[in-house]
């Protein structure tokens, strides 16, 4: 099979647990092991500590030499010149490329490249609402307008959940394909997963800080309320960010502040543990790489909603509420362990059938791959 040559431009690529530039690297690394596509990183804002370029070959990287659209256009040019590219994928979320959350010069040198080579857009993030006092409402428009722009130059575009397709259909153009396709867990696939009963009796809380530290601020009682359910030993916050409200312990519960881990450290940890916890919206569920990362290693995943649900609750979902562990609870207000472990096994058997790197490849490379 002939090697097709894929362009991933992606906003950050560190060599920790990096959201989108983990998704890309992971994304990368199956493409050429199952399809012969050998992707070149073209990184828009380069980290403090560049990644290894031998840890992604025969994958290559290079990154802009400031996070500009100029100098983004400047390395196209240059790359296009001593290479060529079959096709360009562009990992897009707005405040990714502008910290200010205006995009409307990135997405101009987007538009010119797809007028040169097919590009398909993975929409991480669409748009930023807020209150008329929050910078969001003020640069919505520029973002949904910068949005309707790349679907409309696109030979493809992907999202991970079904409030954001419904979103892009209405922008899209007549006969443009638009798919669904998973965001997979960015802390790996264990096949070798032991039962809840042989693991440690501890609940991992990962993610972006303000997620994390939500939790501990506003829900603690639901934190207490899983602990005391699963009959939890530790609690292990794992992630950026100090604050003075994550506690110590946790109703008696010992609280350890972990902080970052890598990719093999973060994984022995969840393969070691009973569940994971995290507070993110209902409605987008399938965008959380942390829930994700929960279903992967077969924890039981407990969600605590950041808001109501808008849209009506699919007949299946992989986590749980608390509300729902008190359904499944015994007299002694416990869960007993089969309920849990029917939890987690389903939690990861529908990874492994609808989420995993490989469902995500064999989507996305039907469009990347020139006919």
């Amino acid at each position: 099979m002939q090697a097709v040559s894929l362009l991933q431009i992606v906003s950050g690529f560190k060599p920790d647990v990096d959201g989108m530039g983990d998704f890309a690297r992971l994304l990368g690394d199956v493409l050429w092991k199952k399809k012969s596509i050998q992707s070149h990183f073209l990184v828009y804002r380069r980290p403090g500590n560049p990644i290894d370029a031998q840890v992604i070959a025969p994958n290559t990287i290079s990154y802009a030499s400031e996070p500009s659209p100029a100098a983004l256009s400047a390395h196209i040019e240059g790359l296009c010149s001593t290479r060529e590219f079959d096709s360009v994928l562009v990992h897009y979320g707005a405040y990714g490329y502008s910290k200010d959350g205006r995009p409307a010069e990135f997405v101009q040198v987007i538009e010119g490249l797809a007028k040169k080579l097919p590009v398909s857009i993975f929409f991480h993030e669409i748009q930023a609402t807020a209150m008329p006092w929050k910078r969001a409402f003020w640069t919505y428009p520029e973002q949904r307008k910068s949005a309707v722009s790349l679907v409309r130059s696109a030979r493809a575009s992907f999202t991970s959940n079904s409030e954001y397709i419904k979103t892009l259909e209405s922008f899209k153009v007549p006969g443009a394909v638009l798919k669904k396709a998973p965001v997979i867990s960015n802390v790996g696939e264990p096949s070798d997963l032991r039962p809840l009963r042989e693991r440690a009796r501890r609940l991992v809380i990962f993610g972006q800080f303000t997620n994390r530290l939500r939790i501990y601020e506003e829900h603690g009682q639901i934190l207490k309320d899983v602990c005391r359910l699963l009959r939890i030993e530790s609690v292990v916050d794992v992630g950026s960010g100090q604050s003075p409200n994550i506690p110590a312990s946790v109703d008696g519960v010992k609280l350890q502040r972990a902080g970052w881990m890598d990719e093999k450290q973060l994984s022995a940890l969840m393969s070691d543990s009973v569940a994971g916890l995290v507070c993110y919206a209902p409605d987008i569920w399938e965008k959380s790489g942390v829930i994700a990362a929960y279903q992967a290693h077969a924890l039981v995943p407990i969600l605590i909603p950041m808001q109501r649900r808008l849209t009506p609750e699919p007949a299946y979902l992989p986590y749980v509420s608390v509300e729902y562990l008190y359904q499944l609870a015994t007299s002694g207000r416990i869960v007993p362990d089969a309920d849990l472990q029917a939890i987690a096994s389903a939690g990861h058997g529908f990874y492994v059938a609808n989420q995993s790197v490989d469902h995500c490849v064999d989507l996305i490379s039907e469009e990347i791959i020139p006919s």
